[in-house]
């Protein structure tokens, strides 16, 4: 079967298509993806076909449309949609050019939420079942605990529903721009939000993620189906950097502070706060310079990385604070270590909330709201081994489960 899948978005949004790529290759596909040009090596080097979407992540995440909507839009979620509608726009104008000529070239179609009304798109024109991978809960339910903004968070309720609702409108807003200019390619006429709506409503849907952090929603009656976390085994390549071992057994565990690809105008007093707090706490901090570009501040308490694969550092630090993006927060769920996050944008604080609901981290923060104290009293937490015992249980339980193969069970 040839199977074509899009992966829209950054490292944590590619790596887990990836992960199914290779699942559906080892079942005997011939698999293609197609994400930011700047992501190649990480397809092709696991033997996956790879087709550049005319645009480069990075650059687009240090751009000014995407450090204000990244890195600045967390204290409103109005300014949050206007930032993401202004960065769609302008980052997108290649993309249809790039993806138009694949219609009618795959038997499967996989895309992810960003993506679904361009797929339908060409599935429309050429033909091939369509299948949209879904790393966080986006359709609507009663159910708090599987809704992205609930009313209720703590129990089920219609009030869930209708926010889930209102959620999904505002990303057909925002994501109905680029499957129109597809659309406009192919010879079809606009269908715009409508349009999205529809093709999120009718296309099946896998849901990357652990049961026991998104509870299947009884009201969702099946679709999505909840398959397990997609995790990318790189252990073959992973080579530990000698000095950072010998960094991390100097001394008590570190923690880990890192803010991915949450691009920022403020790496300095950022920066300064997380030193600030590792001196109060007394706990040393690995922290990730990231696209923020953070530095230390102390040379004493901060240390800097670079891209260290999370698979294995997570599993050597005390706990772990990140921005809640999908894939960091199931790395440290997967390790089993307590953690804590900062959410700047999306679906960053369900996430979040959903770490501390179930036991695992501390209560969560909006970027905007990130202080001294807080970070701080997270640290000191780590160092006093709270939520450890329920971390690696957890831990122990997610590494039992085989997200990969039951969606490649699914889609076969």
């Amino acid at each position: 079967m040839k199977v074509n899948i899009f992966a829209a978005g950054s490292r944590g949004d590619v790596q887990p298509m990836v992960a199914l790529g290779v699942g559906l290759s080892r079942a005997g596909n011939d698999v293609t993806v197609c994400a930011g040009d700047d992501f190649e090596d990480l397809v092709t080097r696991h033997r996956l076909g790879f087709v550049p979407a005319g645009v480069r992540i990075g650059e687009l995440i240090e751009s000014p449309l995407g450090v204000e909507w990244l890195g600045h839009s967390s204290s409103s979620p109005v300014r949050e949609l206007s930032a993401l509608r202004r960065f769609v726009r302008g980052s997108t104008r290649g993309y249809a050019g790039a993806l138009v000529p694949l219609a009618g070239s795959a038997d499967l179609w996989v895309s992810g939420i960003l993506t679904v009304h361009t797929v339908d798109a060409l599935v429309s024109v050429g033909g091939g079942r369509h299948v949209v991978a879904e790393l966080a809960p986006m359709r609507a339910t009663r159910l708090g605990a599987a809704t992205l903004q609930p009313v209720f968070a703590a129990r089920s309720s219609l009030a869930n529903a209708l926010a889930g609702q209102a959620t999904l409108q505002a990303v057909a807003s925002a994501f109905a721009l680029p499957g129109d200019r597809v659309r406009a390619e192919l010879g079809l006429p606009a269908t715009g939000r409508r349009g999205f709506l529809d093709a999120v409503r009718r296309t099946p849907g896998l849901l990357a993620a652990s049961p026991l952090v998104v509870p299947p929603a009884p009201d969702w009656r099946g679709n999505p189906q909840v398959t397990g976390y997609w995790f990318l085994d790189e252990k073959a390549t992973q080579t530990p950097q000698p000095e950072l071992t010998a960094y991390i057994e100097g001394g008590p565990r570190p923690a880990y502070v890192g803010f991915g690809s949450m691009s920022t105008r403020e790496a300095e007093p950022l920066s300064a706060v997380v030193a600030q707090a590792a001196r109060a706490a007394g706990v040393r901090v690995m922290l990730h310079a990231g696209a923020a570009g953070l530095e230390s501040k102390d040379e004493r308490w901060v240390r800097v990385v670079d891209d260290v694969p999370h698979e294995w550092l997570f599993a050597q630090v005390a706990g772990v604070v990140h921005h809640g993006g999908a894939g960091t927060t199931a790395a440290a769920l997967r390790a089993g270590v307590p953690q804590a996050v900062v959410s700047h944008i999306g679906d960053q604080p369900y996430w979040g909330r959903r770490v501390h609901e179930i036991g695992v981290g501390a209560r969560p923060i909006r970027r905007y709201a990130l202080s001294v104290e807080w970070l701080t009293e997270v640290l000191r937490g780590f160092a006093r081994g709270e939520c450890g015992a329920r971390a690696a249980s957890v831990g122990e339980e997610i590494r039992r489960e085989d997200g990969v193969g039951r969606a490649v069970e699914l889609l076969g």
